[in-house]
């Protein structure tokens, strides 16, 4: 069904401030004055101390002096130790000025035309900011890189005139411009490789890796893990970290062809791939060693050791770990000298520049010695909360994620989270939201326990599976925080209320029967039998039950649930017309007559209007009850009929997502490919008929998440 978002922290650069010494005496003066003192006071002590009977009152007199010159003794030391604290500071603060990484100072309007590698833009985004003072959000607005390959292209072709990027791909390299590039390395990173943490391998061997990409080894089993298939996904061809895995790694080897959905363009998009693989861990992926590090680190997958070696920074700088590569800083060589593109390319491999690139938790080639300031902070990680503030989270059908049995967690954001091959959603459905920690969930059938075979007449073994696998399976509370059941799976229904859209009430029960026992347990018809409910909260505690007796009970229980709470259209035969309430002075109208006629009036305002429509959840029996919250509605409106050749015609005209206040959430257009699955007061679910592709966007059509429902996929044996 629904979803979008984003958000960025911007911070301001301020100048570091050098402490003052204050003034006292001459060091010189002090010194010399407490020793000569101190000397004549220990002279007169003597002699008073020889002749103490017959000269008292000069001992006296002594005593008085030596006193006195104790005191100044004292006071020249306290002196001579406030100069010297006061020296240091002086020194250290001069020190915490000097270690403070200093850039060029260009305004945002000078500077240079900047592109490069994705991996590159943290490091970019802060040199921007180092230059001119701008903040985050401003350094974001003004550097938006193209990629490697493209980069290159683009500084070539005069359209940039700096590139921080990694090694160009072979397009870029058969280009005659190329040589007219001054390029030199900035840093270093590694072709890394990841796998999910569920993957009990955590090293691969060089020749391994090979095998793996060129097709010859496809089982995990044959390098020591489970026996699962290895999904090796790949890069497109040009791409930065295709370029790495083809030079560093495959050194000329052919890699074997990998379906489209195993070569996804972006780096994201290829961790992504990997982490949905999460409990069978077969998938294996590259990247570059930063960026998966520290822009795209998923929760759910780790980097596989090579050779057994784990790639790290200090791995990486002495090259312990093999698969290593430079990444440049570039210009074209009639860049002119006095150019701030030239100032830049030069203070790249300055102290300055190099701590800079180590502050940033990049490798730099030399050990920088400065620092960020502390009010400076950086911002690497491109996984920013996209549903902010969320607290909703989506279960999501297995087999339409990535063709596979059990349920697939997302976070609020919109995120992998975890994934769960021995659960289902109740009733097979393709979503459920989290509302809290909890929802409805089931054991697949194959966990069930069957009945053990027995012995037939001839000694043959007979096993009686006559019961059908899909019926009565048992409905729990599964809860994500706690990844186990909250309510064990033993009820027969579960009915979803929520009564202010974030606080749910799951009402769960037993069928009951007409036929039980009496008193003295004869078997026997009963009119009104007597059953409970059980009402559990949104992280699966007690609420209490409720009794009731028969279908009419039931039904007065569950009439406030969400799939019971619309039945209550106005219909007007005389004007053939029907009208559906959505709130004050709203409405969705439907007239069956002459061709028909439907519209959508929202406080008194029509909004849309086509030939016919419908709205959810009034006229559909199959809308569960957390696909759409407590008092909102989807309104779809087409245009249909036969033209005047006879042929049908199918025209969407929009789907509008209206809340509780009868406002107009969303707008869905031109969508006849297209479909609302899910709405949630944070994001939508929207689904591609055509391609398969399920998208999560928030209200403002940012997207959170995507992903591609197999078509191929056989349905597990639930």
């Amino acid at each position: 069904m629904f979803k979008h978002l984003k958000a960025i922290l911007p911070i301001t650069l301020t100048a570091a401030m050098l402490l003052s010494a204050c003034g006292g005496q001459k060091p010189a003066e002090t010194s010399a004055a407490a020793p000569e003192t101190t000397a004549a006071a220990e002279t007169t002590a003597a002699a008073a101390e020889t002749t103490a009977e017959a000269e008292g009152s000069k001992a006296e007199e002594a005593e008085k002096e030596s006193g006195t010159a104790a005191e100044s003794s004292e006071a020249a030391d306290t002196a001579e130790a406030a100069e010297s604290s006061e020296a240091a500071d002086t020194t250290e603060a001069a020190a915490d000025e000097a270690d403070i990484i200093s850039a060029p100072s260009i305004s945002a309007e000078e500077f240079p035309v900047t592109d490069g590698s994705t991996a590159t833009l943290p490091l970019s985004w802060m040199l921007y900011r180092l230059c001119t003072g701008e903040s985050q959000e401003a350094a974001e607005s003004a550097l938006s890189f193209t990629k490697t390959n493209n980069a290159y292209v683009r500084l070539m072709d005069k359209e940039a005139d700096l590139v921080i990027a990694y090694e160009p791909g072979p397009n870029a390299k058969a280009d005659e411009r190329y040589d007219d590039l001054e390029m030199k390395p900035i840093g270093l990173d590694a072709l890394i490789f990841i796998c999910n943490t569920a993957n009990p391998v955590e090293s691969l061997t060089t020749r391994q890796i090979r095998e793996i990409y060129t097709g010859k080894i496809t089982n995990w089993k044959d390098v020591g893990g489970e026996d699962s298939e290895i999904i090796a996904f790949q890069r497109e061809v040009n791409s930065g970290s295709q370029t790495l895995m083809e030079n560093l790694m495959m050194q000329g080897l052919e890699m074997a062809p990998a379906p489209i959905e195993y070569r996804p363009s972006e780096m994201g998009d290829l961790i992504e791939g990997v982490a949905r693989y999460a409990n069978s861990g077969n998938a294996l992926g590259y990247s570059v060693y930063f960026y998966a590090k520290n822009m795209y680190a998923k929760p759910n997958l780790r980097f596989m050791a090579v050779d057994g070696v784990m790639p790290s920074n200090d791995a990486i700088r002495s090259g312990e770990y093999r698969y290593t590569n430079p990444f440049y800083a570039a210009v074209r060589k009639d860049e002119p000298k006095d150019s701030k593109a030239y100032e830049l390319f030069e203070w790249l491999t300055s102290d300055d520049g190099q701590s800079l690139i180590e502050e940033m938790d990049y490798v730099s080639i030399e050990k920088g010695t400065k620092k960020l300031p502390e009010e400076l902070v950086a911002k690497t990680s491109l996984l920013e909360p996209v549903l902010e503030g969320n607290t909703h989270r989506l279960a999501v059908n297995g087999q339409n994620y990535d063709g596979d049995a059990g349920v697939v967690i997302l976070d609020e954001n919109g995120q992998f989270l975890l994934r769960r091959d021995d659960i289902r959603i109740r009733d097979n459905d393709e979503y459920a939201l989290i509302r809290g920690s909890v929802f409805p969930a089931c054991r697949p059938a194959f966990a069930k326990s069957k009945p053990a075979p027995y012995q037939g007449e001839n000694g043959e073994s007979i096993t009686n599976y006559e019961e059908d696998a899909y019926d009565n399976i048992p409905i729990g509370l599964f809860d994500v925080d706690k990844n186990d059941w909250a309510v064990e799976p033993v009820y027969d229904y579960c009915y979803t209320e929520c009564h202010d859209g974030d606080h749910a009430v799951f009402y769960m029960g037993n069928w009951w029967s007409h036929y039980g026992f009496d008193e003295n347990w004869e078997y026997v018809y009963i009119e009104e039998p007597e059953a409970d409910m059980f009402l559990y909260d949104e992280n699966g505690e007690a609420l209490g039950k409720k009794t009731f007796s028969g279908y009419e009970g039931n039904e007065e229980l569950i009439s406030g649930t969400l799939l019971r709470r619309h039945m209550d259209a106005e219909y007007d035969s005389a004007a053939s017309r029907t009208t559906y309430p959505l709130g004050p002075d709203s409405s969705f109208i439907t007239e069956w007559k002459d061709n028909g006629t439907a519209w959508l009036i929202l406080k008194g305002e029509e909004i849309a209007r086509g030939s016919d429509g419908y709205v959810l959840p009034y006229m559909s029996d199959f809308i569960s009850e957390d696909m759409i919250p407590e008092g909102w509605y989807v309104v779809h409106l087409y245009d249909a009929g036969v033209d005047e050749k006879g042929e049908y015609y199918y025209h969407d005209a929009g789907q509008y997502v209206i809340d509780r206040d009868a406002e107009l959430r969303y707008i869905l257009n031109n969508s006849e490919d297209e479909s609302i699955e899910l709405v949630d007061e944070h994001f939508l679910v929207i689904g591609n008929y055509r391609s398969g592709k399920q998208r999560i966007i928030d209200y403002e059509g940012n997207e959170a998440a995507s992903w591609i429902t197999p078509y191929d996929y056989e349905y597990a044996d639930w």
